[in-house]
């Protein structure tokens, strides 16, 4: 009897949510779904980022368009690799696919990138290569003169045209991999 009842209650409750029927169909606007991120209007530009590849064993600068100026922003469009026309063109990357990321920036224009293994397993003369890519990328940042590697905190050893070194490196550790000059520039 109760199982009856209980029944009973559930149609006369399903009866009452119905919707009454209409004569005709009416028009159903569904909004657009949010995303995470707002979107950027249509007349707002992005900031310019000059990220570095590879072109047989030289640096290739390469532009970017992002939201901020920061170390974190240039790492993941550098990480990001260059674009199929881009590629088409000759350019390249040294890093092998992993995440790079911003460890901290330290006081006198140094930042610290936190690397993974793959980054300390390149090897040959793309270990020179990936490293300057990084470098020239991150010191084209106001605020950023020199990079320090670490894996897992502790300072990596990175080659540089002079050898090996912990220290933290910048632009003139490169100059035999730097992009060639542009007119008006000075040699390097």
């Amino acid at each position: 009897m109760r199982v009856i009842l209980v029944l009973l209650c559930g149609l006369l409750l399903l009866a009452g949510c119905g919707v009454e029927p209409q004569a005709a169909p009416q028009p159903l606007t569904v909004p657009a779904p949010q995303t995470s991120q707002p979107a950027r209007s249509s007349d707002t530009a992005g900031l310019e980022l000059t990220v570095y590849f590879v072109r047989g064993a030289d640096l290739v600068p390469a532009r970017r368009t992002v939201d901020f100026l920061t170390p974190a922003e240039a790492l993941d469009a550098l990480v990001a690799g260059p674009t199929r026309a881009e590629v088409i063109a000759g350019l390249r990357t040294a890093l092998a696919p992993q995440v790079l990321s911003v460890d901290v920036g330290l006081p006198g224009g140094i930042t610290s990138v936190a690397v993974t293994t793959e980054f300390t397993g390149i090897s040959g003369g793309n270990q020179l290569l990936a490293v300057a890519q990084v470098v020239w990328t991150l010191t084209g940042l106001e605020g950023t003169q020199q990079v320090r590697f670490l894996l897992d905190g502790v300072p990596v050893e990175v080659p540089t045209d002079t050898g090996l070194t912990e220290a933290p490196v910048g632009r003139d550790n490169f100059s035999s991999v730097a992009p060639p000059a542009s007119p008006g520039s000075p040699p390097r």
